[in-house]
């Protein structure tokens, strides 16, 4: 069996990694329990996992971890990585928002700038290097700037939400065509833009569970491959080959 950790800032990412394992995996061979972390020792599992109902061992046990805040991805799986090993596990991925506090603090004039985002990828790749026991088996992802910004890159799911968001009626109501910009260059704070996009639809976009649930179950398997083999989203496509890697090198 292989177990991965995913350790994740907040309840947005924990709803878009399980349902993407999923999808990826065809809900098939695969364990998935969900977990919050929001202390060092307060471990509690949620209502999103994907028990495995049969009476034989899957290939894939995953554990994703909100943490409940960006800063804390990279303490908690410090703090938990010397169990995590001795239970078994293969590999652990971090996978935060660039979008924080500490980045406003630094971006002038709500810019995103691509040497703060080395700084910061780098900044915290010598913390794991540094502190981890095995920090070769430890992958940290930032989305920039938030997972939003990889729903954006799904620019025809919006049509699934109210038929009249398309992507050409965005672009004469908002001023940008999601079929030609790369999202997670184009926007400060994604959350706001999806924002703004459901607003033309008389809806709201509040990161509540309901809204989470709902936009990412219309992604479908093919949609993420779509989006990896694009020039956009490079972050996601980051993400996505991490995930595959764990599952061609086993079922190699």
């Amino acid at each position: 069996m292989r177990k991965v950790a995913i350790f994740v800032e907040g309840h947005t990412e924990l709803i878009f990694v399980r349902e993407f394992l999923l999808r990826i995996f065809d809900y098939q061979n695969i364990n998935l329990e969900c977990y919050n972390l929001f202390t060092d020792y307060n471990f509690h599992k949620t209502d999103y996992s994907f028990p495995n109902r049969q009476n034989n061992e899957t290939a894939f046990y995953f554990q994703i971890i909100n943490v409940g805040n960006d800063n804390a991805v990279l303490s908690r799986i410090l703090k938990r990585e010397k169990y995590m090993w001795n239970s078994g596990f293969h590999t652990i991925i971090g996978l935060r928002d660039m979008y924080g506090k500490s980045y406003r603090e630094e971006a002038k004039n709500a810019q995103i700038y691509e040497e703060l985002n080395q700084l910061f990828k780098e900044g915290t790749q010598e913390q794991i290097d540094k502190l981890a026991i095995q920090p070769n088996k430890i992958h940290f992802l930032f989305a920039i700037m938030e997972v939003e910004a990889w729903f954006l890159g799904f620019e025809d799911i919006f049509e699934q939400i109210d038929e009249k968001l398309t992507a050409e009626y965005i672009n004469e109501k908002l001023g940008f065509n999601l079929r030609n910009i790369n999202p997670e260059t184009a926007f400060f704070h994604p959350a706001d833009t999806l924002n703004d996009i459901y607003a033309l639809a008389n809806l709201a976009y509040k990161k509540k569970s309901k809204e989470i649930n709902s936009l990412v179950s219309k992604i479908e398997k093919d949609d993420y491959a779509l989006l990896d083999m694009s020039d956009e989203c490079a972050s996601f496509s980051e993400f996505y080959d991490i995930i595959l890697k764990q599952k061609n090198e086993f079922d190699s």
